[in-house]
């Protein structure tokens, strides 16, 4: 029998294996003949040695049985817990390195790691079949009037549970289900912290061929005690259980509920509360308010505080309702529980008729925007204050997270590489254990110049390495000194606090841009008409507010602005495929007020050949462009020409995506909104059986004397601009 492999050999035939698959696909037929079978022995292995104290009775049972089975019988083993399911056919393997196969299989069920299929086994049976097997097996035993084969397989399954008698089936003596599921889960749970349907990623993963998950690397050692680490597994285990949609385990979990373990460190408590409140809200949906209120009053978050209060109002429970209102607004549990009461209890006890969500958006600012900028209301907003002579960055949750990780990098990662997310953070007591340091970095933001050294250090050491807080973008440096150099003193301070109190609570919802006027910064969370404001962005806003900034929601509202700037485009190709095919010509107007303004226009030389059936619709040769300019040669004055204006064409997704093409080539960005005269010509004026240029030109009576040459086709569409303006006002856009 071959030995068992070393870790120090796994690792060796890893990066051998890494090395050899640089640059060119890989096959299992490229692995090692027995690799499965030793990386089940290495995660067996590695699990024992480093939380050998976690495992119970059961498990250790597992690994004493497994490994006094002969080399094959193990490998049999190990390759049915490669596969997803838990019933297998072996008629159907082909793993011709292991002898006697069937054998092995026999030796397997003494050990009771395999049994025959029964009876609780029927639906795990159905599941393994393929949709053609089902449908036969369905054939055989039902009338065809009562299932479609075009039905999908889940449905197919219901049916045949409820309708063929298990007893006669004849399943053959190669039909095995596997057994002893539960020591195996629990190991592979302290490997990965995750509960597996197969081997087949971890074993990927453990081979370097597959990115490893964010949280998989000793997942155990964040287990003090077997209970802990069970309770952990139980309810990891209880959410796959209800992800995976199965009915039976709704009914299951919520008729233990009170038989669950106690969780007894913050996975297993925040596994715990995200399930009490997912089994609340199916009972919800599904009539059985009685039981859902069971599950949500086991849990003590926000969430499901709020449900409870809301479905006992609705019972008619006010006076219990207002009482546990007055005592969440005096001790709430968070501040999102805090906003939640005080609405509540606002509109249901004082008779306020609108919300705090109503009541912000009421009392927003508004402006009026061009509507060609309706699916980018941020960036409208953007080249709205900048146009105002304001600095303003578009912001989020970037700037935050960058300058919380950067500030505290040595507290979050120490000296060790970046890696997943600290467990101090994922725990929650990350401030707690590092208070001191914490407080001594937040005092020193009140000397902006020194903290900006400090981060640009942190950012030239670290930059780029693999961790979940801090993004690594270009201009990272740029909105993290414009904030930090114009906040409200003590602002930035109170936000990082709440940060590292709270990580998972503050991380995100922050508003989209920072306006800089007179040297200090404020603000602004963008909502067009129909944008709702998300519960975290809504307390983002409060925190901001009581930290010292002005921070508030703006209003837009779409409209036609006659003095909005349009560049018509059209451009002539070699081909149809951006990237691919390359820009022999453009041609671009500037309008204004229902005016042409300005024009602009070149020939492309496209460092390729012009095929004959493209000279012959445009009439461009390769001659012509033979003395032209590169592309490279006219971005910047394109991109002078563009300025901030909105990109217009016919058919628009065609230009603006050549153009696009060609900045990308020379490694720069071209980002525009963008309005197609072709779609807006056929909602505007319908009707016509042509949308074309040349068809609309000669329905609207407009010049188009050089058609398929760029300048003359984007003066074309710029008369189809005006005209879709006018409608537009017309219609009151």
């Amino acid at each position: 029998m071959p030995p068992v492999a070393s870790r120090q050999h796994i690792r060796a035939e890893r990066r051998r294996y890494q090395r050899a698959q640089a640059g060119r696909a890989w096959s299992v037929k490229d692995l090692p003949k027995y690799y499965y079978h030793r990386n089940f022995c290495e995660i067996l292995e590695g699990v024992e040695a480093e939380f050998g104290h976690l495992l119970g009775k059961p498990s250790l049972e597992f690994l004493k049985q497994f490994r006094g089975l002969p080399f094959h019988t193990q490998c049999a083993y190990v390759r049915i817990c490669g596969r997803k399911g838990r019933v297998f056919n072996i008629a159907k393997f082909d793993y011709p390195e292991i002898e006697s196969l069937f054998e092995q299989f026999d030796r397997l069920a003494t050990r009771d790691f395999v049994a025959r299929v029964k009876y609780s086994d029927f639906n795990d049976y159905l599941y393994s079949l393929t949709k053609p097997e089902l449908t036969l097996l369905l054939s055989d035993h039902l009338c065809e009037t009562k299932f479609k084969k075009s039905w999908k397989k889940d449905k197919l399954i219901n049916i045949a549970v409820d309708e063929v008698d298990f007893d006669s089936l004849s399943l053959g003596p190669n039909i095995w289900v596997q057994s002893r599921l539960e020591p195996l889960e629990y190991i592979l749970f302290l490997h990965s912290g995750r509960i597996e349907n197969s081997l087949q990623s971890l074993t990927l993963r453990d081979l370097g061929l597959v990115k490893p998950p964010a949280n998989e690397q000793k997942y155990g050692s964040q287990f003090e005690c077997v209970e802990s680490a069970k309770a952990a597994w139980f309810y990891a285990s209880a959410l796959q259980d209800l992800r995976q949609d199965n009915g039976l385990a709704l009914e299951i979990l919520s008729k233990s509920i009170d038989r669950w373990p106690e969780p007894l460190c913050p996975i297993s408590l925040s596994d715990r509360d995200k399930l009490l409140h997912k089994i609340g809200g199916r009972l919800e949906r599904g009539g059985d308010i009685d039981a859902a209120l069971h599950a949500y009053t086991r849990s003590d978050t926000a969430l499901c505080n709020e449900r409870v209060v809301r479905l006992r109002y609705k019972k008619g429970e006010k006076e219990w309702v207002k009482a546990r209102l007055e005592n969440m607004i005096e001790n709430p549990f968070s501040d999102e529980e805090h906003t939640f009461a005080q609405d509540f209890y606002a509109r249901k006890f004082k008779k306020k008729r609108t919300s705090i969500v109503t009541d912000l958006l009421r009392n927003a600012e508004s402006i009026e925007l061009d509507e060609a900028f309706r699916n980018q209301p941020e960036r409208a907003a953007m080249n709205h204050y900048r146009q105002m002579g304001l600095t303003c960055y578009r912001t989020e949750n970037v700037p935050w997270r960058n300058l919380f990780g950067l500030l505290f990098w040595d507290e979050l990662y120490g000296e060790k590489p970046a890696g997943n997310l600290p467990k101090s953070l994922k725990s929650g007591d990350f401030y707690n254990l590092n208070k001191d340091r914490i407080e001594k970095k937040l005092a020193e933001l009140n000397t902006p110049h020194l903290v900006l050294i400090q981060l640009l250090k942190k950012l030239t050491t670290h930059f780029g390495e693999q961790q979940s807080i801090v993004y690594w973008g270009s201009r990272s440096l740029d909105r993290l000194q414009a904030l930090i150099e114009s906040a409200p003193k003590g602002a930035i301070a109170y936000m990082l606090r709440l940060m590292a109190k709270n990580w998972h609570g503050t991380k995100d919802g922050f508003p989209d841009l920072m306006i800089i006027e007179d040297g200090v910064c404020r603000f602004v969370e963008v909502k067009a008409a129909g944008d709702v404001i998300r519960r975290n962005q809504l307390l983002r806003l409060r925190q901001m507010k009581s930290a010292g900034f002005q921070a508030e929601i703006l209003q837009v509202n779409w409209a036609v602005d006659p003095n909005q700037t349009y560049v018509v485009v059209d451009v002539e190709t070699t081909g149809g495929r951006p990237g691919l095919h390359r820009v022999t010509e453009i041609g671009a107007v500037k309008v204004r007020n229902g005016q042409i303004i300005d024009e602009w226009s070149t020939l492309i030389n496209p460092q390729r050949s012009i095929p004959a059936n493209i000279t012959r619709i445009t009439g461009i040769s390769e001659a012509m462009v033979a003395n032209a300019p590169v592309f490279a040669e006219v971005a910047k004055p394109f991109a002078d020409f563009m300025g901030d204006a909105i990109f217009a064409a016919h058919n628009v997704n065609f230009d603006y995506g050549f153009i696009s093409a060609e900045y990308q080539m020379i490694d720069k960005r071209f980002r525009h909104p963008k309005i197609c005269t072709c779609s807006s010509m056929r909602k505007l004026y319908p009707g016509y059986a042509s949308y074309s240029l040349k068809n609309l030109c000669r329905a609207f009576h407009i010049e188009l004397k050089s058609h398929h040459r760029a300048l003359c086709d984007a003066k074309a569409a710029a008369e189809l601009l005006f005209l879709i303006n006018e409608k537009r006002m017309d219609d009151g856009a």
